[in-house]
């Protein structure tokens, strides 16, 4: 954002309205429950001479509330980005992990897709467990970021 005098004016803090924070920590919770009782019910469930991943009645519901907060996720983040993106660009100190969780969003949005919607046995497999490594990281680095944005507005 320009100021009066034509330079970037950066505010003080950057942090996300409470509803909008609390939707994305919600959708990311519930990504992360569902995807990993998905992980638990068709690896680890299975019995050792079902393939992998093994049918299970509630795989479909899981991958199902799994979609269904993908997609709240993704909007809530993109309102997220609208300003939150743009004005803690100019914060340099929070660029690498913002960035960090910006890759890990993208990974995990191609992954998803490509997985859900490719034919080709070699490509599911190869993009389920980068969706999952990703899956995996993106909490963390959401931790980070969070912890790392409540240090640089004091």
């Amino acid at each position: 954002m320009r100021g009066p005098t034509g330079r970037v004016h950066v505010r003080s803090h950057n942090r996300l309205p409470r509803s909008l924070r609390r939707t994305i920590y919600a959708a990311i919770g519930a990504l992360v429950l569902s995807g990993l009782g998905w992980l638990l019910v068709t690896y680890l469930l299975a019995s050792p001479d079902e393939p992998r991943p093994a049918p299970h009645p509630w795989a479909g519901t899981l991958l199902m509330a799994h979609g269904v907060a993908a997609y709240i996720g993704l909007f809530a983040c993109a309102l997220a980005g609208h300003a939150h993106i743009r004005v803690g660009w100019h914060t340099t100190r929070m660029r690498p992990v913002g960035t960090l969780l910006l890759v890990a969003l993208a990974l995990l949005t191609t992954t998803g897709l490509v997985f859900y919607y490719s034919g080709n046995d070699q490509v599911v497999e190869v993009s389920r467990w980068a969706h999952v490594a990703a899956g995996v990281v993106l909490p963390l680095v959401l931790l980070v970021h969070i912890l790392a944005g409540r240090g640089s507005g004091r």
